[in-house]
């Protein structure tokens, strides 16, 4: 199965609970929405509360393991339960963040909340924005999916992102939906870090 059948149907449910979460769709789903051509592994949706995992969780109930996964947290293939459909993980960097993961339609779906960044670098004057980070909610952008309106991270963010990671066929494809498509040059200076734009002077 693919990432917009997984897609279709959390929006689908969504809509029909009457939820009111403060949720976006981060990583590789968000970028093939914004038409960056790469493979999505699975889909990424973060919440900016606790509370909204809990939520989301029960409405992906359906989707749940009927017994206790036993695998690590830190194994891909730990899947959400009924006795356990969300878990919150503390790293040494002080880094915590609370996450589900359900297959919807065979494809992986996690719903992440960051309680605690620990550092990792979030600025719009120079360190540039993360992903995961505090000003993704202001500046999110929506997309029209199957009827549904859909908030993602913008490609401008996730660029910095990936160059972050190492992820060059990633930045590439980013790079190049930009150059394609357009791009917000205001947003693109506030999301790169001095050293990426400094990198991509030739190609913005």
């Amino acid at each position: 199965m693919s990432w917009n059948q997984a897609l279709e149907t959390f929006c689908d449910l969504y809509s029909k609970s009457y939820l009111d979460c403060k949720w976006i769709i981060v990583g590789s789903v968000g970028s093939v929405l914004q038409r960056a051509d790469m493979t999505p592994n699975d889909l990424d949706i973060y919440v900016q509360d606790l509370d909204d995992v809990i939520k989301l969780a029960t409405l992906l109930e359906q989707f749940c393991l009927r017994t206790k996964c036993e695998l690590s947290y830190f194994d891909s293939e730990w899947h959400s339960s009924l006795e356990e459909p969300y878990f919150t993980q503390n790293f040494p960097s002080g880094f915590t963040w609370t996450k589900g993961k359900w297959k919807i339609h065979n494809f992986n779906v996690e719903v992440v909340q960051i309680s605690d960044s620990a550092g990792i670098p979030d600025s719009d004057s120079g360190d540039g924005i993360w992903e995961g980070g505090k000003h993704i909610w202001s500046l999110a952008k929506y997309v029209d999916f199957e009827n549904h309106n859909v908030p993602i991270v913008p490609l401008e963010i996730q660029l910095e992102s990936n160059l972050r990671r190492n992820r060059q066929d990633r930045a590439d494809a980013i790079i190049n939906a930009l150059r394609t498509n357009g791009y917000d040059s205001e947003l693109l200076f506030k999301a790169l870090s001095n050293i990426h734009k400094e990198l991509l002077k030739e190609y913005f």
